[in-house]
């Protein structure tokens, strides 16, 4: 298969459309009509998730010594070295906003005793296998935090912000917009926008999204150009999402679809 204007772009430029860069608008439309270019750069793009998952976190403190630095239980220069990672990882920096968050919400106050602490870090441990980075047969699984709607932010009532539509859910540099619609004969509507810190719509193009039905259906849906998705004519049930990066999956467990 041969170019069908060779010289037209070249694989520098290709690259760069991979990584979200700005790019001669020629390129754009060479891509759409060039089968041969089209097939080179879907190469390029495995070949960078390939070595994106291998390489994904791979500096980041391991959940335990999250745990620990935590609870004030390393020295003075491990705790150094972790409080600068955590200050440039938005990763490490959500796992231990969520420890802090999973702690609080516990009656008893920490001590720094031997017997708190064995406790302390046993639970979480529990939580860091529940929230955050989740791995589960060598893939990163990070489950989306809901976020606070800021023209909801009065209402105490955490049952009426869970039913408010549209929703804001982030996980590290992930943020993802929910909003459900009703279409023709009652049928409802899922639509997702999608966005990643420090990068341009464009790259999470084709990112594949799953929506799967407690009865086990499925559906799969691409993000587009724009960072959105949408499903379309679902049944009200309760769904969970998942966004398959390259580096792992962003997943949103309970999403309750309803009329």
């Amino acid at each position: 298969m041969e170019c069908s204007e060779p010289g037209m772009i070249r694989d520098e430029e290709l690259i760069a459309y991979l990584e979200g860069e700005q790019v001669r608008p020629a390129v754009k439309r060479h891509l759409a009509r060039c089968q041969r270019c089209a097939s080179q750069l879907a190469t390029y793009r495995r070949q960078h998730r390939l070595l994106a998952g291998k390489l994904y976190r791979w500096d980041c403190p391991p959940n335990q010594v999250l745990g620990e630095y935590h609870l004030g239980l390393l020295d003075e220069q491990q705790a150094a070295e972790v409080r600068q990672h955590v200050g440039a990882c938005a990763l490490c920096a959500a796992e231990v906003a969520g420890l802090v968050a999973f702690l609080a919400q516990d009656s008893m106050p920490v001590t720094h005793s031997p017997t708190s602490n064995h406790h302390a870090m046993r639970d979480i441990r529990q939580v860091l296998d529940q929230m955050g980075e989740q791995v589960a047969g060598g893939v990163n699984r990070i489950i989306a935090t809901l976020l606070p709607s800021p023209r909801l932010s009065h209402v105490r009532d955490a049952a009426q912000h869970v039913s408010s539509w549209p929703r804001r859910y982030g996980a590290g540099e992930i943020h993802l917009s929910l909003q459900v619609e009703r279409g023709r004969n009652d049928e409802l509507r899922l639509i997702g926008f999608v966005t990643r810190k420090e990068t341009a719509l464009e790259a999470l193009q084709g990112t594949p999204v799953h929506l799967l039905a407690q009865d086990g259906t499925s559906y799969t849906q691409e993000v587009d150009d724009l960072g959105n998705f949408v499903f379309s004519a679902l049944a009200a049930a309760t769904y969970a999402l998942e966004l398959h990066f390259s580096e792992g999956i962003v997943a949103i467990e309970h999403i309750a679809i309803h009329l």
